[in-house]
């Protein structure tokens, strides 16, 4: 049940969302996190957790239940394809994370099962099937205007942090004309029974044209295979799947008993231009709704903006001041990394997929 008044809103029940209830909780805070979806939801990822991201889970969540583990559950790092004849080229997580206190090794999860359990462990309520409509100034409130179960609501707050992904409906609602300036990357994903000739405990990467304008993957999930890959606004990603799907029969064996589901989903170009937008006033944006994205790591990105952007509530709260004045200055460094992990793929494989530049 939803009441009239809250002093944190959170919109957006995944990582980010999960990081920035877990920092506001256990402050004597009125605190709702809310989700569009029906909880647990699933969202289109490879939910192959980097040893940054398990350190951060473990070090605010606690060690991971075996129910949000797939098989295999130890992912080595990734496996490169820079072009469609090219041999593999190993790439340890150790590339992409250079901090010399993490471990070697990925974790393999099931991503709906683990974001639930974030939000879980969270400590703030969550009201699912509430999606936000948009939200308004008045004085020192934000009336967040929602729709739950098909029935309008309003719920004022003090601040509102936006953790809801790629197409943020906060970052739409408070950014204005910034969204003409992202372009938005379709992907499409499938999943199968059978058999391929890649061995399981990687994450395999393709780069090569033909097959993706973004860049296409592979890795198991339990007993399936699942293939992803994405393309250009105008382009279609079905074409292009299709592309990749016989390339995977052809050079690397593919053989399907059973395709047993299929998604698809938009990824943002943000953090490869370093167009971020952290938010106004007391409304600040965490994980892929504020930019933050380390070349196709998103996870990691979202705990740690999501902790900032609970964190410079609580500081704001304190002062006076704004929390975006806070929230700037916490995830400055996080900014840092990410553009250093652009860069890195950039010098490894000559582009950047989310820009193709």
């Amino acid at each position: 049940m939803l009441k009239d008044k809250y002093d944190v809103v959170i919109v957006g029940s995944g990582p980010a969302g999960a990081g920035a209830a877990k920092a506001v909780a256990g402050h004597g805070l009125s605190a709702l996190m809310v989700d569009k979806a029906t909880l647990p939801r699933y969202k289109m990822c490879s939910g192959i957790l980097f040893p940054s991201a398990v350190k951060a889970i473990t070090d605010e969540f606690g060690e991971l239940p075996e129910s949000v583990l797939c098989e295999p559950v130890v992912i080595k790092g990734g496996r490169v394809f820079v072009d469609v004849d090219s041999p593999a080229m190993d790439a340890p997580f150790s590339v992409f994370e250079d901090d010399p206190e993490l471990g070697d090794d990925g974790i393999n999860t099931d991503r709906a099962a683990l974001d639930h359990w974030l939000s879980m462990k969270a400590g703030v309520p969550i009201v699912d099937k509430c999606l936000l409509k948009g939200f308004r100034r008045e004085g020192n409130e934000i009336v967040v205007e929602l729709r739950h179960e098909g029935l309008s609501a309003e719920v004022r707050t003090k601040y509102l942090i936006g953790a809801d992904g790629t197409r943020s409906a906060v970052r739409e609602a408070a950014a204005g004309d910034f969204e003409k300036d992202v372009r938005l990357i379709p992907n499409y994903e499938e999943w199968y029974t059978g058999k391929i000739d890649l061995e399981p405990g990687w994450l395999y990467m393709f780069f090569d044209r033909s097959i993706t304008g973004y860049f296409a993957t592979i890795f198991h999930k339990d007993d399936q295979i699942v293939a992803v890959t994405g393309t250009k606004q105008g382009e279609s990603v079905k074409d292009m799947f299709a592309a990749f799907r016989s390339h995977l029969e052809e050079k690397h064996g593919l053989v399907v008993e059973k395709k047993v589901t299929q998604a698809g989903c938009s990824v943002h170009d943000m953090s490869a231009k370093e167009n971020y937008f952290l938010g106004d006033g007391n409304v600040v944006l965490a994980g892929e709704a504020g930019g933050f994205n380390r070349c196709g790591e998103g996870i990691t990105s979202a705990l740690v903006s999501g902790k900032a952007a609970g964190e410079s509530v609580l500081a704001s709260l304190d002062s006076g001041r704004a929390a975006v004045d806070y929230y700037t200055k916490a995830v400055a460094a996080e900014i840092e990394t990410c553009t250093k992990v652009n860069r890195t793929i950039e010098a490894a494989v000559g582009l950047n997929p989310f820009t193709r530049d």
